[in-house]
């Protein structure tokens, strides 16, 4: 069983205001319900909409009930490769975000 100090490396999700175009973007690429809390991290990351090529989402299931418990925004860059990952629970509650397969969060050393 992990520990709390196996939680030590996480920050808590920085958020902002979401921006409209990111919102728009996002819709048109992959409509959720769960688009302007996924917006609004991006804006915490420093994102712009400008910078965004894809978004996909895939989603996680409880195992017994059937029910999502979780989405994972697959947001592609249009400078990089890989991903940034925005996960957010069933309700829209940012979790956590993270890059993936080559993607650089912004202001952040590789």
């Amino acid at each position: 069983m992990l520990g709390l100090g196996a939680c030590a490396g996480l920050t808590p999700v920085s958020t902002a205001a979401p921006d409209p175009a990111t919102v728009a973007l996002l819709e048109r690429s992959a409509p959720n319900d769960c688009n302007p809390s996924v917006a609004s991290v991006l804006a915490g990351a420093g994102i712009p909409a400008a910078a965004i090529r894809d978004v996909t989402y895939g989603l996680y299931r409880d195992e017994f009930s059937d029910r999502i418990v979780r989405y994972d925004a697959w947001v592609y860059l249009t400078d990089q490769p890989g991903a940034i990952v925005v996960a957010v629970d069933r309700d829209c509650r940012p979790i956590q975000i993270y890059a993936r397969d080559g993607a650089r969060m912004p202001n952040r050393r590789p």
